[in-house]
């Protein structure tokens, strides 16, 4: 069975998450916010982290977190699902075309809302690798 990790601030997408994992020998762990966030994932040893970027203590949270990772002996080689709606807050623009190994060290970026079914899939693919 894989473990996946969920940190995202809201319950709704936790919860929808873990509905649609359901079933797929995957289980799933969740909190709400970064702080903490590396601690409690090296207990864990989770195989996935789906990530947010907005946090209400710290608007880039969820950057500064995969950031942290990649640093972090045990957890660098953690696949990392940004999961975000930065860009219906803020003007930005984010696309796959902004990850690289320093600024935004993850390995895909799905835009919320999100189509369950293409987070599904890209959880399975992460997954087999």
């Amino acid at each position: 069975m894989y473990k996946i990790m969920v940190i995202d601030d809201d319950a709704e997408v936790i919860e929808n998450i873990t509905m649609i994992l359901k079933g797929e020998d995957i289980s799933v762990e969740a909190r709400e916010t970064t702080q903490g966030a590396v601690e409690e994932l090296k207990a864990v040893k989770p195989d996935l982290l789906i990530l947010d970027v907005m946090f209400p203590e710290s608007p880039a949270g969820g950057f500064d977190l995969a950031r942290e990772i990649r640093e972090t002996k045990e957890l660098k080689d953690l696949p990392i699902i940004l999961l975000t709606a930065i860009n219906q807050e803020l003007p930005m623009d984010f696309s796959s075309k902004d990850i690289d190994d320093e600024w935004m060290p993850v390995q895909k970026l799905m835009e919320k809302p999100v189509h369950l079914a293409e987070l599904r899939e890209a959880v399975k693919e992460l997954l087999k690798k």
